[in-house]
């Protein structure tokens, strides 16, 4: 039986970070430990340092049981950690390298992804395809101007041009053309 990660999601609002929804959050990750559910966060870097044993995997061992502690300020607790537990935070790379502290970024394993790599082969030719239109599109001769993609497509990213290949042809396979070649062009 498989079961569905939790995701623990924050944000920049104030009820979201007061002290009774981190704590709030702290339980429901202890949950997810002690039952062994993997824990996908978020936005929740005001929670990483009362995981820092967990993360560190410091665990003390009684019995056979991984034990850790989580804590908030001075209050710690010890928990079981279910041996099937995983704890994966999701960040964007600039947001790791400018934000979090040095000790956190050393305790973690790192994964850098793009959605390229869940592109389907004939989906990554269509990439190559809107790639160079892109840069034909936003190339502009005038040698005085300073012009950049990001000026022609608002809010575009490196990983833009995959991303919307990929939210496109999700939402076209569940159309007419389905299962034809014709959906593809």
């Amino acid at each position: 039986r498989r079961i569905e990660p939790f995701i623990l999601f924050g944000s920049s609002f104030p009820k979201d970070r007061e002290y009774t929804q981190v704590c709030r959050n702290i339980n429901q990750i202890k949950i997810c430990m002690e039952t062994g559910r993997t824990v996908i966060l978020l936005n929740l870097e005001n929670l990483y340092e009362s995981l820092y044993d967990l993360l560190n995997q410091y665990y003390i061992v009684l019995g056979g049981t991984r034990y850790v502690d989580l804590g908030l300020q001075t209050h710690r607790v010890k928990c079981r950690v279910h041996n099937d537990f995983k704890l994966i935070l999701i960040a964007e790379k600039g947001t790791v390298y400018e934000k979090f502290p040095t000790p956190l970024i050393n305790r973690l394993e790192k994964h850098f992804v793009l959605t390229e790599t869940v592109l389907l082969d004939w989906q990554k030719e269509v990439l190559i395809r809107l790639e160079e239109w892109i840069k034909q599109f936003s190339n502009v001769t005038d040698t005085n101007a300073s012009f950049k993609t990001q000026d022609a497509f608002v809010g575009f990213q490196n990983d833009t041009p995959a991303s919307v290949i990929f939210q496109a042809t999700e939402q076209l396979r569940d159309e007419e053309f389905e299962g034809t070649e014709e959906w593809r062009e």
